[in-house]
């Protein structure tokens, strides 16, 4: 009978799935976030300005985070 040398299971890769899920959640992460920012600074463009110094801000500093793009923070 041959005898079969078996790795160990540490050093087998990884199967290319888990990458794949990672990446998917990394992207689903990420569209969510974009989603939230881009619906938060629609709803802060909307706001009075009484409603923007209750909350502290001025329409300045207000006009200044509606007019980033989505994706930055």
């Amino acid at each position: 009978m041959i005898s079969v040398a078996h790795e160990p299971t540490a050093a087998r890769p990884r199967p290319a799935v888990q990458c794949s899920d990672s990446l998917v959640a990394r992207i689903r992460r990420a569209l969510a976030e974009w989603h939230s920012r881009a619906r938060g600074r629609t709803q802060l463009a909307r706001l009075s300005e009484r409603e923007l110094r209750d909350i502290g801000l001025t329409s300045a500093e207000a006009a200044r985070e509606y007019a980033k793009p989505f994706w930055r923070g």
